[in-house]
């Protein structure tokens, strides 16, 4: 189980972090082709398409670390009651 909860987390930090650099490099893209106001129209809340794909880009990788967390914290659970 241990293994597991290790591989989830890695898998999670390296997706979040290539997500990250992703969306970063896709702004800067932006930002060198249309300007400041392109950036701007790009992180705008009203550009609500923006703002799902940017969710379902993270979401692999929130989901990984969050399993994780559920499954280290379920392991510990019964280690703490048998000291009962």
């Amino acid at each position: 189980m241990k293994f597991s909860i290790k591989v989830l987390k890695i898998f999670g930090y390296i997706w979040v972090t290539l997500a990250a650099v992703l969306i970063l490099v896709g702004i800067v893209g932006v930002w060198m082709k249309g300007g400041f106001s392109a950036v701007q129209e790009l992180l705008s809340p009203f550009n609500i398409v923006n703002w799902i794909v940017m969710v379902i880009t993270l979401a692999p990788g929130i989901a990984a670390l969050m399993w994780a967390e559920k499954l280290s914290q379920k392991q510990a659970v019964p280690a703490m009651s048998s000291n009962l």
